[in-house]
């Protein structure tokens, strides 16, 4: 019974590996690409879904990006001129987001090459070999991993 527990996590530990250097490499493609990194792409989705009515912490919660990166992130967009902090009168320390033309192109520019991507995904002819986890399983099982460290960390 050990053996089957030792050989799942090690099938599990080559899983998430193979995933993070596939993730690692489809980012730094996508970067290529389009001139920004995922995280800003995410950035500039959410606020185009929501025009005027995010800011940066609220991005931050919603998109699971640390709100350092988020920050950084939007930084950069507005020095490149794609998204546009205002400052609405009655609070000045609430800054909505709005996406400047370049942005929207941008944002439209980046869903077409993950339309692309996506599309070559699709057409791949998977075999069965190799790890018996699936992406899926995978995905539950480092959440519940997550979830089960943010526990103990709030526990100590």
């Amino acid at each position: 019974m050990a053996e089957s527990k030792t050989v799942h996590a090690e099938s599990f530990f080559e899983a998430y590996m193979a995933l993070k250097r596939e993730l690692e490499k489809s980012a730094t493609r996508f970067q290529r690409m389009t001139g920004i990194s995922v995280d800003q792409f995410a950035i500039l989705h959410q606020i185009l879904e929501q025009p005027g009515k995010l800011t940066s912490a609220t991005v931050a919660d919603s998109r699971g990006i640390s709100r350092t990166a988020v920050s950084r992130g939007i930084s950069q967009l507005i020095r490149r001129g794609y998204v546009v902090q205002s400052y609405e009168s009655t609070d000045r320390r609430v800054r909505p987001l709005s996406l400047t033309a370049s942005g929207e192109q941008l944002e439209i520019d980046c869903y077409k090459v993950l339309q692309s991507a996506t599309k070559l995904m699709s057409d791949v002819a998977l075999n069965d070999s190799g790890s018996p986890l699936t992406m899926g399983q995978l995905t539950q099982m480092l959440a519940a991993v997550t979830a089960r460290g943010a526990a103990d960390a709030q526990q100590k």
